[in-house]
């Protein structure tokens, strides 16, 4: 391992790096970036593991949840400290995508967004502290690791995060945004002819079909916040701590102006006992109903990455410049890897249809089994009793605290059922079959355009 100097180097913009590993990390492409910024000669990376530029104080509980991740067979995103051959180091915001051959594809770029990159530094520094610690004790690295991971957890629920995947479901789409509104752009040849224009012509409106797929992402995350916040709000009013069993037993039944009112109050108390497991079935779908577009968002920014190197790598072919034969034998794992997340997509699609259809349902059911308390509370608060100045002051409290309680869940509930049903109405796969379309075309061309090589993977 090469000596830390300390020396940095920054990415630029539109300097984006890209790899492929076998299943044991060893590195077989590499583009012109990666050789560059690693500062490593292309020969001493081809065949080297890729850990060759790790750089000794990242924590290891950042790669263990890299793995973990990858071995489930989902991609895993990061932000990650490099270290070049001279010593130098660089950092970057890293992508990592199964293959179908059990081999990993890599892209990275420059850390975009400031807030989530500091987040990470900070994590990783104490998970960092937490192995070292570990080590000292007696552990051996992969244990520490654990560790280490179990601290980078820690930090992220306390930064309101359940676990890793959300930090990289929101990291990753921030960071291609960004990314995006700094970069120049997918760069056009508008003289070139062929099967390579095809490739960019196709790959160029993949991009744009993604960009309307994300539009309606971003409508979806809208609706999926406001969906759980005013679940939270109702499981909150649900468990109004002033209706209790004990509260309303303490009403005195002999009282004629009170029984009506402890009447209505013992229905609630078993009404709210069938309405609160419904409720909370539905803030278990509403959770997943927000996942899946997490995933999603993430799924299309992944695919944005991969469309964007593979027309680097097309206008490099169109240009002759650079390492061609390793850009032409990048490009078919990049289109197994869009085909891979344009499939992923769809499928998300689908269960946001079906997780949305169960929301509505349930909302609807939860609404039906509120009728005879509303009922019953419009005839209580209609009544001379709620009226009477001489109610007890236990009744009169319990009275107003029912009233609220029963208008707040109408209200929420009117609410949820809205608010689902907008969800139910957007179609987030918008022109999915145009994406397919464009990526058939690339394929085709891609597979003319692809120079005889017995190296080559195929494309798929």
């Amino acid at each position: 391992m090469p000596e830390v100097t300390g020396a940095t180097h920054e990415v630029g913009v539109d300097q984006i790096f890209f790899s492929t590993t076998d299943a044991r990390g060893v590195i077989r492409h590499s583009n012109n970036v990666f050789v560059e910024m690693s500062r490593y000669s292309r020969q001493q990376l081809s065949g080297a593991p890729h850990n060759i530029i790790r750089h000794p104080e990242m924590p290891g509980g950042a790669f263990k949840a890299m793995w973990d991740t990858l071995q489930a067979g989902s991609p895993f995103a990061a932000y990650v400290r490099n270290l070049a051959a001279d010593g130098s180091e660089y950092t970057v915001f890293a992508t990592v995508t199964p293959l179908s051959d059990g081999g990993y594809l890599s892209v990275r770029t420059r850390p975009m967004r400031d807030d989530l990159f500091e987040t990470a530094r900070a994590i990783y520094r104490d998970a960092r502290a937490v192995e070292d610690a570990a080590i000292e004790a007696g552990d051996n690295r992969r244990e520490a690791s654990v560790k280490g991971l179990g601290r980078i957890a820690e930090l992220l629920t306390a930064a309101g995060l359940s676990s890793y995947e959300d930090f990289q479901n929101a990291a990753l789409p921030a960071e291609v945004a960004r990314r995006e509104e700094m970069s120049e752009g997918i760069p056009r040849r508008p003289g070139a002819t062929g099967d390579l224009a095809e490739m960019l012509s196709s790959v160029s409106a993949i991009t744009d079909g993604l960009d309307s797929w994300m539009a309606g992402q971003g409508e979806l995350a809208e609706l999926s916040a406001s969906l759980k916040a005013t679940g939270a709000s109702l499981t909150q009013t649900l468990a109004d701590p002033r209706l209790t069993a004990a509260t309303i037993a303490t009403l005195d039944r002999g009282d004629t102006r009170v029984k009506p009112l402890a009447d209505m109050l013992d229905l609630w108390t078993q009404m709210q006992g069938i309405v609160s497991p419904l409720v909370n079935r539905l803030v278990k779908t509403l959770a997943q109903l927000d996942l899946n577009g997490a995933r999603t968002r993430f799924r299309i920014a992944l695919a944005r990455l991969h469309a964007t190197i593979t027309a680097l790598f097309t206008v490099e072919l169109i240009d002759g410049v650079g390492e061609t034969q390793h850009s032409a034998e990048s490009i078919p794992d990049l289109i197994e890897s869009l085909t891979a997340g344009l499939e992923e997509m769809e499928r998300a699609a689908q269960a946001h249809r079906a997780l949305s259809a169960q929301a509505v349902a349930t909302i609807g059911e939860a609404s039906r089994m509120m009728l005879i308390p509303n009922q019953l509370l419009m005839l209580w608060t209609g009544s001379l009793a709620a009226k009477d100045p001489h109610l007890p002051a236990t009744a009169a409290g319990l009275s107003a605290a029912a009233s609220g309680v029963v208008e707040t869940v109408r209200g929420r509930l009117a609410e949820l059922d809205a608010l689902a049903a907008s969800c139910q109405r957007l179609d987030i796969a918008a022109g999915a079959s145009d994406l397919r379309g464009h990526l058939a075309a690339l394929t085709r061309a891609a597979a003319s355009a692809a120079p005889s090589s017995p190296s080559r993977r195929p494309v798929p």
